[in-house]
Protein backbone atom coordinates (compact mmCIF):
# COMPACT_ATOMS: atom_id res chain seq x y z
CA UNK A 1 0.00 0.00 0.00
CA UNK A 2 1.29 3.44 -0.91
CA UNK A 3 0.21 6.77 0.47
CA UNK A 4 0.82 10.20 -0.95
CA UNK A 5 0.45 13.23 1.31
CA UNK A 6 0.30 16.84 0.28
CA UNK A 7 1.26 19.16 3.09
CA UNK A 8 0.29 22.80 3.27
CA UNK A 9 2.38 25.42 4.94
CA UNK A 10 0.42 27.53 7.42
CA UNK A 11 1.25 29.97 10.15
CA UNK A 12 1.22 28.59 13.67
CA UNK A 13 -1.57 30.97 14.73
CA UNK A 14 -3.84 29.75 11.90
CA UNK A 15 -3.24 26.09 12.84
CA UNK A 16 -4.05 26.81 16.50
CA UNK A 17 -7.24 28.63 15.47
CA UNK A 18 -8.34 25.69 13.29
CA UNK A 19 -7.70 23.23 16.13
CA UNK A 20 -9.72 25.41 18.54
CA UNK A 21 -12.61 25.61 16.08
CA UNK A 22 -12.56 21.84 15.57
CA UNK A 23 -12.54 21.18 19.33
CA UNK A 24 -15.39 23.67 19.90
CA UNK A 25 -17.49 21.84 17.29
CA UNK A 26 -16.78 18.50 18.99
CA UNK A 27 -17.83 19.94 22.37
CA UNK A 28 -21.13 21.15 20.88
CA UNK A 29 -21.99 17.82 19.22
CA UNK A 30 -20.51 15.11 21.45
CA UNK A 31 -21.10 14.27 25.12
CA UNK A 32 -17.53 15.06 26.14
CA UNK A 33 -17.01 14.92 29.89
CA UNK A 34 -19.61 12.19 30.36
CA UNK A 35 -18.53 8.60 30.91
CA UNK A 36 -18.76 6.75 27.61
CA UNK A 37 -16.80 4.39 25.38
CA UNK A 38 -16.93 6.97 22.61
CA UNK A 39 -18.62 6.41 19.28
CA UNK A 40 -20.36 3.01 19.44
CA UNK A 41 -21.20 2.15 15.82
CA UNK A 42 -19.38 2.70 12.55
CA UNK A 43 -21.11 4.98 10.06
CA UNK A 44 -22.82 2.85 7.41
CA UNK A 45 -21.91 3.87 3.89
CA UNK A 46 -23.88 7.00 3.00
CA UNK A 47 -25.28 7.49 6.52
CA UNK A 48 -24.34 8.78 9.96
CA UNK A 49 -24.97 6.21 12.69
CA UNK A 50 -25.95 8.86 15.24
CA UNK A 51 -28.50 10.41 12.88
CA UNK A 52 -30.28 7.14 12.07
CA UNK A 53 -30.28 6.10 15.74
CA UNK A 54 -31.83 9.49 16.56
CA UNK A 55 -34.43 9.02 13.80
CA UNK A 56 -35.48 5.82 15.56
CA UNK A 57 -36.41 7.97 18.57
CA UNK A 58 -33.77 6.43 20.82
CA UNK A 59 -32.04 9.50 22.27
CA UNK A 60 -32.29 9.22 26.06
CA UNK A 61 -33.29 5.52 25.99
CA UNK A 62 -31.85 3.69 29.02
CA UNK A 63 -31.41 0.23 30.41
CA UNK A 64 -30.27 0.62 33.98
CA UNK A 65 -27.71 3.43 34.01
CA UNK A 66 -26.64 2.81 30.40
CA UNK A 67 -28.30 5.55 28.33
CA UNK A 68 -28.14 6.74 24.75
CA UNK A 69 -26.83 10.27 24.92
CA UNK A 70 -29.35 13.06 24.41
CA UNK A 71 -26.57 15.07 22.78
CA UNK A 72 -25.32 12.50 20.23
CA UNK A 73 -27.20 9.23 19.69
CA UNK A 74 -24.08 7.22 18.74
CA UNK A 75 -22.78 7.50 22.31
CA UNK A 76 -23.93 5.34 25.22
CA UNK A 77 -23.19 7.07 28.48
CA UNK A 78 -22.90 5.66 31.98
CA UNK A 79 -25.15 7.61 34.36
CA UNK A 80 -23.46 6.03 37.35
CA UNK A 81 -23.61 2.28 37.79
CA UNK A 82 -24.16 0.88 34.30
CA UNK A 83 -23.08 -2.72 33.87
CA UNK A 84 -21.41 -3.92 30.69
CA UNK A 85 -24.46 -6.14 30.16
CA UNK A 86 -26.70 -3.04 30.26
CA UNK A 87 -24.56 -1.32 27.63
CA UNK A 88 -24.64 -4.43 25.48
CA UNK A 89 -28.45 -4.64 25.79
CA UNK A 90 -28.76 -0.98 24.72
CA UNK A 91 -26.59 -1.77 21.71
CA UNK A 92 -28.87 -4.70 20.83
CA UNK A 93 -31.94 -2.44 21.01
CA UNK A 94 -30.22 0.11 18.74
CA UNK A 95 -29.25 -2.57 16.22
CA UNK A 96 -32.77 -4.03 16.19
CA UNK A 97 -34.58 -0.68 15.83
CA UNK A 98 -32.23 0.56 13.06
CA UNK A 99 -32.56 -2.76 11.19
CA UNK A 100 -36.38 -2.67 11.47
CA UNK A 101 -36.74 0.97 10.38
CA UNK A 102 -33.98 1.34 7.78
CA UNK A 103 -32.89 -2.21 6.89
CA UNK A 104 -29.35 -1.24 7.92
CA UNK A 105 -27.14 -3.52 10.01
CA UNK A 106 -24.97 -1.41 12.27
CA UNK A 107 -21.44 -2.61 12.96
CA UNK A 108 -19.88 -1.85 16.35
CA UNK A 109 -16.92 0.49 16.29
CA UNK A 110 -15.89 -0.64 19.76
CA UNK A 111 -14.47 -4.07 20.49
CA UNK A 112 -16.78 -6.35 22.45
CA UNK A 113 -14.93 -8.52 24.96
CA UNK A 114 -16.73 -11.33 26.73
CA UNK A 115 -20.13 -12.94 26.31
CA UNK A 116 -23.48 -11.43 27.24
Amino acid sequence: MNVCLKLEEKKKEKIIEEIRNFMNERRKKQPLGEKSAGSIFKNPEGYYAGKIIEECGLKGFCIGDACISKKHANFIINKGKAKSSDIYKVMEVIEEKVKDKFGIELVPEIKIIGKF
